[in-house]
């Protein structure tokens, strides 16, 4: 089985911080958004396309250790 795919890692992964704000925002710019589009279309998922969560205060790293399910590069190493 391959490595596991960390967004911390990954070249897709942006983190934005806000003016007055001592959280960064993190989310997927993966290439592939209308993967991204349908799967949160087609699982009901609620959230912004392509959002992982926020980091902790004054941390440039990514909330999540592994992907999630509806990462387009599991998609491409033959996942779900």
């Amino acid at each position: 089985m391959a490595d596991k795919i960390r967004c911390a890692d990954c070249e897709h992964c942006k983190g934005v911080r806000k003016m007055n704000n001592t959280r960064y925002e993190f989310s997927c710019e993966h290439p592939d958004e209308s993967y991204i589009k349908n799967y949160f279309m087609t699982h009901k998922i609620k959230k912004m396309y392509g959002f992982l969560g926020f980091g902790k205060p004054f941390s440039k790293e990514a909330p999540i250790k592994t992907s999630p399910a509806w990462c387009p590069k599991k998609k491409q190493e033959g996942g779900k």
